[in-house]
C-alpha cells in the first residue's frame, strides 16, 4: 500500500506527505515421512516474515526568484524474521538458522538549487541518516548446535553532502562538475567522490555527451558485526565498495516521436569485500547472510558493455521500446583470477509496447495494455563437485571453477492491463499485471537427491499476479 498527499500554500511553499508499507509471508512444512524425503527441502520448516514500511514529510519553496528550496524528514522500517528446522534420521526437528534482523532509518536531506546566472546553475545538499539496527543471527553447522554469528543492537549514523554545478556556456556545451562525500560513523571509513560530465549537442537533433563519477555503497548492517568463536567483531572496519563509472552517449531525435540512445560503458570496482585465498565476492552476493570470515576489501571488478535503445514517444494512443545490451561482467577475489561474476548473462535484449484507448462516453475513460518482452542469456553457476557431494549428501560446488557454466539464454513475457476511470476532481485506476506469464523457470541453485544419490539443478516456475487499485484526487 502506498500514497501520497499535497499541501500548497500561498506562501509557505508545497508540503507533501508520503507513506509507503509492505508485508510478506511464506514457509514450508517438513515431510515427517523419512521414505517420502526426495531433496533437503522436504526435511525442512521454515516460516519467513518479511515487512517494510516508510512515512515521509517533504516540503518545497521559492526562496528567491531564482533559488528552490527543498527538504525532507522520513522514517523507514525494515525487517526480517526466519526460523528453519531440519528432521534429523528420526525425523525430530533440529534448529538449523535463525534471523531476526529490524532496521528502523530516520532520515533528514536539504537542498538548494539556485541560478547564479544565465550560464551557471548549481544544487548543493546533505543527507543525515540515522541508523537503528536489532540484529540477531544463528547458524547450526556441521552438526553442532546453533551458533550466534551477529548478536548487536545499537545506533550509526550514516551522513553525506554534495554539491553540483552546470555550467551551459553556449547552446551547444554543457559542463557538469561535483562531488559527492559520505562518512559512515560505526567505523569513521569516509569517501570522497568527484563527478563530471561534458555534453556537446553538435546538432540541434543530436548530441554527445562523456559523463565519470566515482560511486561508493554501504553493504548490509549485518555483515559489519559478523563475530569470531572469541566474540571479536571481525569486520566492524570493513570499508565502502567502490567503482569508477565512464559513459559515452549519443542521443539522436527523429522528429517529434521517435529516439535512438547509444551509451558504451566501463565500470572498474574496487575495495570489493572477499575472503582470503577463496573465490568468494561480495559481488556475487545473493542470500548470503549467514557469512562467518573475516573479509577483506581487496577484491576487483569489471563490468563493460554497450546499450542501446530505440524509442517511439506516445502518439496516436501507443507507443513502444526496444532496447539492447551486451556486456561482460568479470571479478578477481582472493585466489587472484579472473572470472565471470554470476551475473555476467552476456547480454538482454527486450521489446516493450503499449496502447491507450479512450473510452465512455464521453470518451474520458482509458483502457490500457502493455506487453514486455526479455530475451536474456543464461545464469552463470558453478560446476558440481559429485564426490564431495555424494559424502555430504548435499549440493558442494567446484570453487575453483566458479561461475564457469552457464544455462540456456531464457525467454520472458510481461503483461498489465489497466483501466482508468476520470472524473471531474476523481480518478479510480485499476490495474493487473502478470510478471512471468510464459511460466520460465527460475535458476534456484542445485540440490542432492537422496533417492538417486545425484545433484540436479532446482529451477522453480514463478508466476506473479498482481492486482492493484489507485485513487487520485
Amino acid at each position: 500500500m502506498s500514497f501520497k498527499f499535497n499541501f500548497p500554500t500561498k506562501n509557505a511553499g508545497v508540503f507533501s506527505v508520503w507513506g509507503v508499507g509492505l508485508i510478506d509471508r511464506s514457509g514450508q512444512n517438513a515431510e515427517t515421512n523419512p521414505d517420502k524425503w526426495e531433496y533437503m527441502q522436504d526435511k525442512e520448516d521454515q516460516n519467513v516474515k518479511q515487512y517494510m514500511g516508510a512515512i515521509g514529510l517533504n516540503h518545497k519553496l521559492r526562496v528567491w526568484n531564482n533559488a528552490t528550496l527543498k527538504a525532507s524528514l522520513a522514517t523507514t522500517v525494515s525487517g526480517l524474521d526466519m526460523h528453519t528446522e531440519r528432521m534429523d534420521a528420526n525425523a525430530k526437528p533440529i534448529p538449523q538458522n535463525l534471523i531476526k534482523s529490524t532496521n528502523w532509518n530516520f532520515v533528514f536531506a536539504s537542498s538548494l538549487n539556485k541560478k547564479y546566472s544565465g550560464i551557471h546553475t548549481n544544487k548543493t545538499g546533505l543527507r543525515v541518516i540515522g541508523l537503528k539496527y536489532n540484529l540477531l543471527l544463528e547458524e547450526a553447522t556441521h552438526q553442532k548446535p546453533m551458533n550466534a554469528i551477529t548478536d548487536e543492537s545499537g545506533f550509526s549514523s550514516l551522513l553525506s553532502a554534495y554539491t553540483n554545478s552546470s555550467l551551459q556556456f553556449s547552446d551547444k556545451w554543457t559542463l557538469n562538475l561535483g562531488v559527492n562525500t559520505q562518512l559512515f560513523t560505526l567505523n569513521n571509513n569516509y569517501t570522497i567522490e568527484p563527478r563530471a560530465a561534458l555534453s556537446w549537442k553538435f546538432k540541434p537533433n543530436q548530441s554527445l555527451a562523456l559523463s565519470y563519477g566515482l560511486h561508493s555503497r554501504l553493504e548490509m548492517l549485518n555483515y559489519y558485526f559478523t563475530k569470531s568463536k572469541e566474540g571479536e567483531l571481525i569486520n566492524k572496519d570493513m570499508d565502502f565498495t567502490k567503482a569508477h563509472h565512464i559513459v559515452l552517449s549519443y542521443d539522436l531525435n527523429i522528429g517529434n516521436n521517435y529516439h535512438v540512445k547509444i551509451e558504451p560503458y566501463f565500470q572498474q570496482l574496487y575495495n570489493v569485500p572477499i575472503m582470503s585465498d577463496s573465490t568468494f565476492s561480495f559481488i556475487n552476493l545473493q542470500n548470503d547472510w549467514f557469512i562467518t570470515n573475516k573479509l577483506s576489501n581487496k577484491g576487483k571488478g569489471v563490468n563493460y558493455g554497450i546499450d542501446i535503445t530505440f524509442e517511439k514517444y506516445m502518439s496516436e494512443g501507443y507507443y513502444y521500446m526496444l532496447t539492447a545490451s551486451i556486456f561482460d561482467s568479470r571479478y578477481k577475489a582472493g585466489d587472484n583470477k579472473w572470472r565471470n561474476t554470476r551475473y555476467n548473462r552476456n547480454f538482454v535484449f527486450n521489446a516493450l509496447a503499449g496502447k491507450e484507448w479512450m473510452v465512455g462516453l464521453g470518451k474520458q475513460n482509458m483502457f490500457n495494455a502493455n506487453i514486455r518482452l526479455s530475451y536474456q542469456g543464461g545464469d552463470r553457476y558453478s560446476p558440481i563437485n559429485l564426490d564431495a557431494s555424494q559424502k555430504e549428501e548435499d549440493a558442494i560446488y567446484d570453487e575453483n571453477k566458479a561461475f564457469s557454466k552457464q544455462l540456456s539464454p531464457a525467454f520472458l513475457l510481461h503483461l498489465n492491463v489497466s483501466y482508468k476511470i476520470n472524473k471531474k476532481n476523481l480518478s479510480h485506476e485499476f490495474a493487473i499485471k502478470v510478471l512471468n506469464a510464459t511460466s520460465n523457470k527460475d535458476y534456484r541453485g542445485h540440490r542432492y537427491n537422496f533417492k538417486t544419490h545425484l545433484v540436479e539443478p532446482e529451477r522453480e516456475a514463478v508466476i506473479i499476479p498482481n492486482i492493484s487499485y489507485k485513487i487520485e484526487f
